[in-house]
């Protein structure tokens, strides 16, 4: 007979809760969107009239080495339009980055989601993301914008990355 266990273990990397220190967050480009802070949580609201879009992004700027086994997690709240999540990071070992995105869908509620890092494909690039702080060296870049062109209203509460780690026993 064989039995197998298996533990999985956790830990946070990182967190951003908007509630101490709240990172500088930007609009994209030559995109208008209005980003505002509350009671702990990020609001960003945009009319794009002739883009279409609306765009803000952040970035973290501490030296965390990223693996296939971290997960990012964020509590948002998506009130109008869809959501496209993108993020780039550098993973443990690697000068490169990495890029994924994750479309997340409007609902009245809060809304709890999981991306595993590992669903990131190399970002080959000589300028980008690296023009956007040309005198850092960011271990991670969010950006949020809207996937279908129009009204965009969304509230943040938490980003955080975690790191599971599985780890199976035989017998």
């Amino acid at each position: 007979m064989i039995l197998i266990s298996l533990f999985i273990f956790s830990s946070m990397l990182w967190q951003e809760d908007f509630t101490d220190t709240i990172p500088t967050m930007s609009q994209l480009s030559n995109y208008s969107i209005d980003i505002s802070h509350k009671e702990g949580k990020v609001f960003l609201k945009a009319n794009p009239e002739s883009e279409g879009f609306a765009a803000a992004w952040f970035y973290v700027d501490e030296d965390i080495a990223f693996d296939s086994f971290d997960v990012l997690k964020l509590v948002i709240k998506v009130n109008d339009n869809k959501v496209r999540f993108r993020y780039l990071y550098r993973r443990e070992g690697r000068k490169v980055y990495f890029r994924g995105e994750e479309v997340i869908s409007a609902s009245e509620q809060w809304q709890k989601v999981e991306i595993p890092l590992k669903k990131a494909k190399p970002l080959y690039s000589s300028n980008y993301p690296y023009a956007l702080t040309p005198d850092k060296n960011p271990c991670l870049f969010i950006f949020i914008d809207n996937e279908l062109p129009g009204y965009f209203d969304v509230e943040i509460d938490s980003i955080y990355v975690f790191r599971t780690e599985s780890q199976g026993e035989e017998k």
